[in-house]
């Protein structure tokens, strides 16, 4: 992926510069999209200070300590007493300590006085928000007689358990988070042959097999270090794209995209024919391989070779090699894959190569995750009449996730209004306009709303669009929960301000706190400090709350080895080769694989993935970031290049059924022909995003909507464009 090229004499000076500049704006106040002055720092925050909490900017929330001085934060650094995160910080954790100094932070409560989508606001009280956002939400349900007329909507964080629990408070089914957008087809594969999603052992692994994900760029700690640090011995990837992971791979396998599960079933074919799987396991630990041995006859190398445009030889070199390496051998889980139609069989094959060799919960293998257990203040939720019967998509995926959804099928279903109205909406944190496929309907179904309420730092596309805008304070900020973080080895995190609030921000908390009050709810599920819910969490271990305060992690003793059959939560207590649960559901017991659509000539499959730089679209307009690469370019094969007539940097235009996107090419022979691809999060609709807005193009804008039905997932590698050169 190309970048700004710096040397490191270069990086070390600018680096210099930038920390001068870096105190020198923290301390005048630096320039904001709405003028408002930083406030006072609290006198606890003045002295230097080294705070430990744990990072913000992506899922993994690795340990850090900021340093502190003068009530600034100069820089972040790892938390020595967190071993998930290996001792490190990545490039995305460091630019963290820029985030509350950002001119494009949203600083005060403000109300739209334009047509949504205007940018037109004034600014408000807190008092005055939270009562229209209260006064709004209890007008919805008047007036549908419904609280599921409200759809809430979060992703992934700490203080996301109190979003979700105001809404389980104020009474509506409809709560939407991230999971469809990214693993549940990886969780239900997995989960319906070993009744959990699992982790893997890549610290101790001697062979690896990635199919699509890419640890590398998308950074999941401890995996990502772990496969630089040790590494395997040998390591493949089937990728159609030549990622930073196949750049350290022993072998790079461009397969046609939405294939993968073809390539698995082949490897179960070998394994089960050349009587390379682990016999004295599968008799044990398994559950109908009789039927799976009959069912995969058909699977050949030759039959795959068709469809992946991976040799035979190639697939039986591979398959031996992963049987020999056994039980030390992952086919790793992953989340980016094809996600294609087959997704969700694929990852069930995925698993069953896995179990074959008996590599589950053996050292080097996949390992049953473990999580430290928490207690929480329960309340007494409150009933109400006239709730909907389901969930607004139910009936519609086989397996639904109901403290989750799943987001093409309910967007459809408000946009049709069946089987009842959705008339509201609160956003916590998650920006739909710019992560679910076909911006468009993403838009219409916004516009369709009565109300929008949205819960952010930064002016996202999906506030863009909202009636009233709440400002969270950043996670160095404010106090966030307990939280535990379950895997090979499950520790205790938290978060605690390193600096004082630097606007008139509010916790997520708070903000639930306050609309608890504004919407009259029946029962008051936040009546303590947060200081004493995170006490009242960790109350079970002695020296939990002092270790979080002081070491910023607490991790018990005597934590059980992670490796040992400790049994499987499925039907049949075994791993399940043959599903009777989706056999119940009309699916089918066992995977099948369905034929993938050929590409039409003059078009292209369009893919999906991460960076290292970036996650998900919450960091692009970072500003160090995005000092680093400003803008999203298209990977285009250099022969398809040259038929098209279009050269390195050359504007494109990419276009697919429901929508187009301009930006620069980028010709390399590291992607398959049929393919291409750029990365997420540029072309913001959003004017507060200063550093992305009309910068490159939106993924969200090119993806169709297509879903897939056993899970709920988006399926973001079924969409087909074509390329053009954009005539200067």
């Amino acid at each position: 992926m190309p970048y700004n090229k710096i040397t490191r004499r270069k990086f070390l000076k600018s680096s210099a510069i930038a920390s001068s500049l870096f105190l020198a704006f923290a301390g005048a106040g630096i320039p904001v999209l709405f003028s408002d002055e930083p406030k006072e720092q609290l006198s606890n925050f003045s002295a230097n200070n080294y705070i430990y909490t744990s990072c913000g900017i992506c899922v993994n929330k690795c340990g850090v300590k900021a340093h502190v001085e003068g009530g600034h934060i100069i820089r972040l650094e790892p938390n020595p007493h967190f071993p998930k995160s290996r001792g490190m910080v990545c490039a995305r954790g460091n630019a963290g300590a820029r985030l509350p100094y950002s001119a494009d932070r949203l600083k005060f409560p403000l109300i739209r006085v334009g047509e949504r989508g205007e940018n037109k606001w004034r600014k408000a009280s807190w008092e005055e928000a939270l009562q229209m956002v209260g006064e709004n939400l209890n007008k919805v349900v008047e007036k549908y007689e419904n609280r599921s007329a409200v759809m809430f909507v979060s992703t992934e964080g700490f203080q996301e358990e109190f979003f979700k629990t105001f809404a389980e408070a104020f009474g509506s089914y409809n709560l939407l988070r991230h999971p469809t957008l990214c693993l549940s087809s990886n969780i239900q594969g997995f989960s319906a042959v070993f009744g959990n999603y699992p982790d893997a052992d890549v610290k101790n692994a001697k062979y690896i097999i990635f199919t699509g994900s890419n640890r590398l760029e998308a950074l999941i700690t401890p995996d990502s270090i772990d496969l630089m640090k040790t590494g395997p011995k040998k390591l493949v990837v089937i990728d159609p794209r030549f990622t930073k992971t196949a750049a350290k791979a022993n072998e790079w396998l461009p397969i046609k995209v939405g294939t993968d599960l073809a390539f698995a079933l082949a490897m179960i074919h070998v394994l089960i024919n050349e009587n390379l799987y682990n016999k004295q396991f599968v008799e044990e630990n398994t559950f109908g391989f009789e039927e799976l041995k009959i069912h995969i006859q058909k699977y050949t190398p030759e039959w795959a070779e068709i469809e992946t445009e991976i040799s035979a030889d190639k697939i039986r070199q591979i398959t031996r090699e992963f049987a020999e390496n056994a039980p030390k051998s992952v086919y790793y889980p992953g989340r980016r894959s094809s996600f294609s139609k087959n997704d969700a069989e694929l990852r069930r094959a995925m698993a069953m190569v896995n179990a074959l060799v008996g590599a589950y919960n053996v050292e080097g293998g996949l390992v049953q995750t473990q999580k430290i257990k928490l207690n929480k203040i329960e309340f007494e939720p409150v009933w109400y009449d006239n709730n909907a019967d389901d969930r607004l998509e139910a009936g519609k995926v086989k397996f639904l996730a109901e403290s989750s959804g799943a987001w093409i099928p309910f967007r459809n279903a408000v946009l049709e209004e069946k089987p009842y109205p959705v008339k509201a909406m609160m956003v916590y944190k998650q920006n739909p306009v710019e992560s679910v496929p076909n911006r468009k309907k993403t838009i219409q179904m916004m516009k369709s709303m009565d109300f929008v309420c949205v819960i952010d730092i930064e002016m996202s596309d999906t506030a863009y669009y909202a009636d009233v805008i709440l400002p969270e304070s950043t996670y160095l900020e404010r106090w966030d929960p307990a939280h535990s973080l379950s895997g090979i080895e499950p520790l205790v995190t938290f978060r605690q301000p390193v600096i004082q609030p630097l606007h008139d921000t509010k916790s997520c908390f708070e903000i639930m706190q306050g609309l608890t009050k504004t919407c009259n709810l029946e029962t008051n599920p936040f009546d303590y400090t947060i200081q004493e819910y995170i006490q009242k969490q960790v109350e079970d271990y002695e020296g939990a709350y002092e270790s979080l305060l002081n070491k910023g992690v607490y991790i018990p003793k005597n934590i059980p080895s992670p490796y040992g059959n400790r049994g499987f939560k499925t039907q049949t207590k075994k791993i399940e080769f043959y599903s009777d649960k989706y056999k119940r559901k009309g699916l089918n017991p066992m995977p099948v694989y369905e034929t993938v659509t050929e590409i039409p000539e003059g078009k292209f499959k369009f893919t999906v993935g991460r960076h290292a730089f970036f996650t998900h679209s919450s960091t692009q307009n970072m500003d160090y970031l995005n000092t680093i690469m400003k803008e999203n370019v298209l990977w285009l094969n250099t022969e398809k290049a040259k038929n098209l007539g279009i050269k390195n940097n050359d504007l494109v235009k990419v276009k697919s059924s429901v929508g187009e996107g301009i930006l620069k090419a980028f010709v390399t022979q590291g992607i398959r022909t049929d393919t291409v691809f750029f990365v997420h999060g540029f072309g913001s609709k959003s004017k507060g995003l200063t550093k992305t807005h009309g910068i490159g193009a939106s993924e969200a804008e090119i993806l169709e909507d297509h879903w897939e039905p056993i899970s709920g997932n988006a399926l973001m590698h079924e969409t087909l464009v074509e390329v053009t050169k954009v005539r200067s």
